[in-house]
C-alpha cells in the first residue's frame, strides 16, 4: 500500500499580480486567484479525491487556499511548510531578485535553498507519520518550496515549477519524506483570466 499526498500552490496574490517578492511576507489572494482555487477544488471533486487530511503553511495565502479547497474541513498549520525566506528582498520587484541579474542563488540574508528542503522534508515526514497505508493528504502550500521539495523527492529535476492553484500528486511506499513517486501534476486553473 501506498500514502499519497497532494501538493497544491495558493492562488494568485495581490504580490503575484505586481510581481513583487513574497516569501515570508503575505498579501491576499486576488479575485482570480480565488477563481483559481476554486476551479482546481471543481477538479478534485469531480475527480472523486477524498481527503483523510489537510495541513496548511501558516501563511495567509496558504490558509485561505486550503479553506476553499475543503471546506468545513478541520485542518493543522505547519511553520515548516511556510515559503522560502528572501530576506532583504522580501517585498521588493521580482526583476531584483540575484539570479534575475547573473547573481547568485542566495545571498546572506536569505535562506539557503536547501534548507527549505529540509523544513519541507520535515514537514512531510509529520504529516506522513500520521497517515495510515492507502490515506490521502491535501497540503497547501508555496511555489519555490513545494517545487524544490518535489524535485530532491522524486528525482524530477526538470520539474518546471507550480503555477497558481496548480497541483501535483506524490505516492510514499514507506515514511521516507526523501523518496516519493511523481505520479502526477495539473493545473485546472489554466486558461482563467
Amino acid at each position: 500500500m501506498t500514502k499519497t499526498i497532494y501538493l497544491v500552490r495558493h492562488g494568485q496574490t495581490f504580490f503575484n499580480f505586481h510581481h513583487k517578492v513574497q516569501g515570508r511576507c503575505d498579501s491576499p489572494l486576488t479575485d482570480l486567484g480565488i477563481r483559481q482555487v476554486v476551479k482546481t477544488r471543481e477538479y478534485f471533486k469531480q475527480a472523486g479525491l477524498k481527503f483523510q487530511y489537510a495541513y496548511s503553511s501558516t501563511q495567509e495565502r496558504a490558509v485561505d487556499t486550503l479553506e476553499i479547497l475543503v471546506p468545513q474541513m478541520p485542518y493543522v498549520r505547519l511553520k515548516d511548510l511556510r515559503e522560502r525566506d528572501y530576506g532583504i528582498y522580501e517585498g521588493d520587484d521580482e526583476y531584483l531578485l540575484p539570479w534575475n541579474n547573473g547573481g547568485a542563488n542566495t545571498i546572506e540574508t536569505m535562506e539557503a535553498p536547501e534548507d527549505t528542503v529540509v523544513r519541507m522534508s520535515r514537514a512531510v515526514s509529520f504529516i506522513l507519520d500520521r497517515m495510515e497505508d492507502g490515506e490521502t493528504a491535501l497540503v497547501a502550500g508555496h511555489g519555490e518550496i513545494l517545487a524544490r521539495y518535489l524535485r530532491f523527492a522524486t528525482g524530477e529535476t526538470a520539474f518546471p515549477g507550480f503555477r497558481n492553484a496548480a497541483y501535483a500528486r506524490l505516492e510514499y511506499a514507506d515514511d521516507n519524506p526523501e523518496k516519493a513517486s511523481f505520479i502526477e501534476t495539473g493545473w485546472p486553473a489554466e486558461g482563467l483570466a
